[in-house]
């Protein structure tokens, strides 16, 4: 078993900050996020909000060079999985779920939480990934089963959709009856996710274990990139985000795009340019929001402008003959479908109460908002910064402005900015190990 005792292994000399402040926004966002009831309250906005407050905080470079003690680590980790622990008893996901599969997805959520917090506190991080993956696999497996048809048109679509894809259809031709009156009834992302929910959809006739599949799979990838073994923590913290059984039921394809942001992260720290370059493409070829990333990519230096072009020169060829087949429904289901989105209330963003004062103003700080964020992390990218910092200051940034802001946008930006908070870690301890290795040769000497 990895333990961590009193003296801390080679190359481990604590937690960074910017870690301890990626656990502390993702858990803000989470609450924030799980505390929906009819209408997000003021208090779930000032919650987001002091989240997107922490990543700004931790974007600053000098904060990713201060470190603190190992006992604090261990304090933070423990605190940080009792949070998880009230969340898993507070926020008993399952919107349109019933009966017994039910009861046991809400039990596994909890014994996950309860397990993983002991673990950590003892000092096993390793294993309490290992636990959380096993029980909360099993908790969205059993959620799944106590909602065989959730009324969402986002589970409508993709069934529908990966159905006649199966028999050669394309996905901006189908139609399909919505489960409630008002849903979407046109297909409104990108090809990309259609595509790669099918197989799971011809394997096991439901959606929604490839977005468990993406989820488990981001979990693992966190863990083994950062090359720290406290990155478990990090990787167990993402699959206990408050309500993750609830975006499971609800088939939302977020987890796609953070599997995909970290597998592009990972080759590029690997030198594997073309898996990187593809990784983009994929990514470009999804949820038309991920458009935003583009900036970062071309102004990263271990990407840049050339490779950013012809990640979106492969997305545009892939996704052209969808287009070219049926060009107008294309248009309504890509883009004039979410211009068109109708402000909705129940966002948890800022814009209603800005919107209440004065449109103007809420535009205003939308379009500043964004374009403020954008430029700052394109810079600190450019200076040899975190690019999943980078993404997640963005994305954390545009969901509290935005006129629309779903739980699926922000669980992914908590995500982002959990991995960021891993890779600084395994920077930390890499940057560790080489001063000690210094130290001794120098002492030698």
């Amino acid at each position: 078993m990895t333990r961590f005792d009193g003296h801390p292994p080679v190359g481990d000399l604590g937690m960074p900050l910017v870690s301890l402040l990626a656990i502390a926004a993702s858990l803000f966002v989470g609450f924030g996020n799980g505390s929906y009831v009819v209408r997000y309250s003021p208090a779930a906005i000032a919650l987001v909000a002091t989240g997107v407050t922490l990543v700004w905080i931790a974007s600053w470079p000098r904060c990713a060079e201060v470190l603190v003690s190992e006992r604090h680590n261990r304090i933070d980790g423990g605190l940080a999985f009792a949070a998880c622990f009230l969340a898993a008893v507070r926020f008993r996901g399952g919107l349109y779920a019933t009966g017994p599969a039910l009861s046991i997805s809400i039990a596994l959520v909890v014994v996950a939480a309860a397990v993983a917090l002991v673990l950590v506190v003892f000092r096993y991080p390793q294993q309490a990934l290992v636990s959380t993956l096993l029980l909360i696999g099993g908790a969205s497996i059993a959620m799944i089963v106590a909602s065989p048809a959730p009324q969402i048109d986002v589970w409508s679509m993709y069934q529908a959709v990966a159905k006649g894809l199966l028999h050669g259809h394309n996905v901006y031709t189908q139609h399909w009856s919505p489960n409630l009156p008002g849903q979407a009834t046109i297909y409104a992302y990108f090809p990309g996710p259609a595509l790669a929910l099918t197989p799971f959809y011809a394997l096991f006739g439901d959606v929604r274990f490839g977005v468990l599949f993406a989820f488990l799979v981001s979990a693992i990838l966190i863990r083994r990139t950062a090359r720290a073994p406290q990155a478990a923590i990090f990787a167990a913290l993402l699959l206990l985000y408050p309500f993750l059984t609830f975006s499971i039921e609800q088939s939302w394809s977020e987890p796609l795009s953070l599997l995909v942001l970290l597998l592009m992260a990972w080759a590029v720290r690997r030198q594997k340019t073309g898996w990187a370059i593809v990784a983009l493409a994929v990514l470009l070829t999804f949820q038309q929001f991920d458009l935003i990333f583009v900036p970062l990519t071309a102004a990263w230096k271990g990407f840049g402008v050339r490779r950013t072009a012809l990640s979106v020169t492969l997305a545009a060829v892939f996704i052209a003959p969808w287009a070219l087949a049926a060009p107008h429904r294309f248009i309504e289901g890509a883009f004039t479908y979410e211009f068109h989105y109708p402000f909705a209330y129940a966002s948890l963003t800022i814009f209603h109460h800005l919107s209440d004062i004065s449109g103007v103003l809420a535009y205003l700080a939308l379009v500043v908002g964004v374009m403020v964020a954008l430029t700052i992390a394109m810079k600190r990218v450019h200076e040899g910064g975190s690019f999943l910092m980078g993404c997640s200051l963005v994305l954390m940034t545009l969901n509290l402005v935005d006129k629309v802001s779903n739980f699926n946008e922000w669980e992914l930006a908590a995500g982002l900015i959990l991995a960021a908070g891993a890779e600084a870690l395994g920077l930390a301890g890499r940057t560790g190990a080489r001063r000690q290795r210094h130290s001794r040769a120098g002492f030698s000497s």
